[in-house]
């Protein structure tokens, strides 16, 4: 039987097989290391040239991303591209596919192999772009990288700032292709070296517990990108990373990757794009935490960007938390909640009758607090039998408190919900605005 290269990427291989066979191969340290592979913490094998490769995700071929995500994110893209902005998906590679001349020989025992590894992510990018959604191959604009220079960190899985500037240059000719991109505002920027930098890494702290001499720092050459010219002034121009327009021509959301000032990332995707960048990424947040912020917020409401870069590890799960994040997503680009529902308010709870509405799976409830304190509603479902679920959202600790919450009425009964209650973490001292929010992008498709 002939598989093919996503396939044999699910084969695994037994793993005390594969630590027998990698122990008895163990190559010599150039920092003294031991135990690294078998660090819970953080199991790790060290390559060329003090470059450390994580076991469990650089090394990862088959990364989650089922055909329900990719519909997801075709249904972001949509519901997004509805009121006016365009998503541009960039996932981010690993390290593995964007470095592979620095992995170990050994590399193999643990069943990674390139050529599959650059199939699988060639392939998800193959299938999201099939489904609609405009993306951006990072690790083809990483393995430009100049001789001399390195994507990422060596001991750490962050891109340095070689690696931001490549992935930003081919974002910004993906911008450029769009046929928007004429009749936007421009402005030129300048971007200049402003001498070695050396970022803080979680990972190298880890690491350096088992090894004997110093790992190499996150050292990178640091920049700074200023506005030298408005090329399209308008009425009121405007400011690199800054108001001056009343619409956001680009808003970066994603994760630490583009949340770290030292590689200038949002910089480097100022000057090529000739744009505008506000920056909205979030480090702890997640897969989800930047977006869900935005999306919720007022500010993304009243003024939605003309372009929104979305990046995000391609390791990340976008299905990890079931459909309820992604379906916020949609739902809050969307902006389809319009449906006001009347609501009995008793202490912290709102309650709606459901009864009267034609409700589907596909259709997402609001509830909009008009304050800034909740981090989770509990929505409790009744149906017309007497049964009840249970469905909760909660934000992080580093999430913005929007207020607003977004449940789809997804995994209920076969006719629906008759009712449904929202518990709140505090008294409510105003009534909230409930909405239905009907699902359009499916009809779109």
């Amino acid at each position: 039987m002939i598989r093919s290269a996503v396939q044999i990427a699910c084969v695994l291989t037994p793993f005390w097989a594969v630590e027998a066979h990698a122990q008895s191969s163990q190559q010599t340290s150039n920092f003294g290391c031991t135990g690294l592979q078998e660090n819970g913490e953080l199991p790790t094998i060290e390559g060329r040239d003090g470059v450390f490769y994580r076991i469990n995700a650089d090394l990862r071929m088959n990364h989650p991303f089922s055909e329900q995500t990719v519909e997801g994110l075709a249904e972001l893209s949509r519901a997004l591209a509805a009121n006016g902005t365009t998503l541009i998906f960039v996932p981010i590679p690993t390290k593995s596919v964007t470095m592979p001349n620095h992995l170990p020989d050994n590399a193999f025992l643990y069943g990674f192999d390139l050529d599959v590894a650059t199939h699988v992510h060639l392939d998800i990018l193959q299938r999201l772009t099939h489904a609609g959604v405009t993306v951006v191959d990072a690790r083809s604009a990483m393995l430009e990288t100049p001789v001399g220079e390195l994507p990422f960190f060596k001991a750490d899985f962050h891109w340095s700032a070689a690696g931001a500037r490549e992935t930003a240059r081919a974002i910004a000719n993906t911008i450029r292709a769009l046929p928007e991109y004429p009749d936007m505002t421009k402005a030129q920027f300048e971007t200049t070296p402003q001498g070695t930098g050396i970022a803080f890494s979680g990972m190298r702290r880890v690491l350096q517990k088992h090894c004997l001499t110093t790992l190499p720092e996150a050292e990178t050459i640091t920049y700074e990108t200023t506005q030298i010219q408005s090329l399209d002034l308008g009425d009121g121009g405007i400011d690199l990373f800054g108001a001056g327009t009343d619409t956001i021509p680009v808003a970066l959301l994603g994760t630490s990757f583009s949340d770290s000032s030292i590689n200038n990332f949002p910089g480097f995707l100022a000057e090529y794009s000739e744009l505008e960048v506000i920056n909205y990424a979030m480090t702890g947040g997640n897969q989800f935490g930047a977006m869900t912020s935005y999306l919720t917020s007022r500010e993304f409401e009243e003024s939605p960007p003309q372009i929104l870069v979305w990046e995000n590890p391609i390791y990340n799960n976008l299905a990890q938390f079931g459909d309820t994040p992604m379906r916020e997503l949609i739902a809050a680009a969307g902006r389809t909640c319009r449906i006001e529902m009347p609501t009995q308010i008793e202490g912290a709870s709102a309650t709606v009758d459901l009864t009267g509405y034609e409700l589907s799976a596909e259709d997402t409830i609001l509830i909009d607090t008009h304050r800034n304190i909740d981090a989770r509603a509990e929505f409790a479902f009744g149906s017309s039998t007497g049964f009840e679920r249970v469905k909760t959202i909660e934000r992080g600790e580093r999430l913005d408190r929007t207020g607003r919450f977004y449940m789809p009425l997804s995994g209920l009964w076969d006719d629906g919900a008759a009712t449904v209650r929202i518990d709140l973490e505090h008294p409510l001292s105003t009534t909230p605005t409930i909405y239905l929010c009907p699902n359009l992008t499916k009809d779109e498709t």
